[in-house]
């Protein structure tokens, strides 16, 4: 049985508990745990291993935030939920609604704005997830601007060449 290290809510680390004393100790789905194995913290409902002890919980948002309580006091070899605040991509989409596709870039602006209110507010997988959301309709956008161009390259390069040979 695996032995797991889980965060508390003021985020002070704990462990290692048998996964089966998990729930005994607090733990619910969306504290965040890590074994040895795992390649970062995750909430303990999202963890595969785990996921029969937490059916019917609701998952929450996990505790990592900066300044945590348990920074440096991590297990050998464990990841620290570090907190980082994900990039809000707001440069990629400004350059892909200017320079591709004004629809696209504009949705991609929208989920970029919103962010950096989801990460003060607490809301880390929103923000990331808003972020992600962000990165790829400014890659739609951009893309589709890049197709937009070729189609519009190729009836160019079309008209001339039935032009020339209309002259023959």
């Amino acid at each position: 049985m695996a032995q797991y290290y889980y965060l508390d809510s003021s985020n002070a680390q704990h462990g290692p508990v048998d996964e089966s004393q998990l729930t005994a100790n607090g733990v619910t789905s969306s504290t965040l745990v890590w074994c040895v194995g795992m390649n970062d913290w995750k909430p303990a409902g999202e963890v595969s291993e785990l996921a029969y002890i937490f059916r019917g919980q609701p998952a929450g948002t996990p505790y990592a935030a900066p300044g945590n309580s348990y920074y440096g006091q991590q297990p050998s070899g464990a990841p620290m939920a570090t907190g980082i605040a994900p990039s809000n991509n707001l440069v990629w989409a400004i350059l892909s609604t200017v320079l591709c596709c004004l629809p696209l870039g504009i949705v991609s602006i929208i989920y970029a704005s919103q962010v950096d209110s989801e990460w003060t507010r607490g809301n880390y997988n929103e923000a990331y997830r808003k972020s992600r959301l962000a990165r790829n309709w400014a890659i739609a956008s951009a893309c589709s601007g890049l197709v937009v161009s070729i189609i519009y390259m190729a009836c160019i390069f079309l008209g001339a060449f039935a032009e020339v040979l209309g002259n023959l």
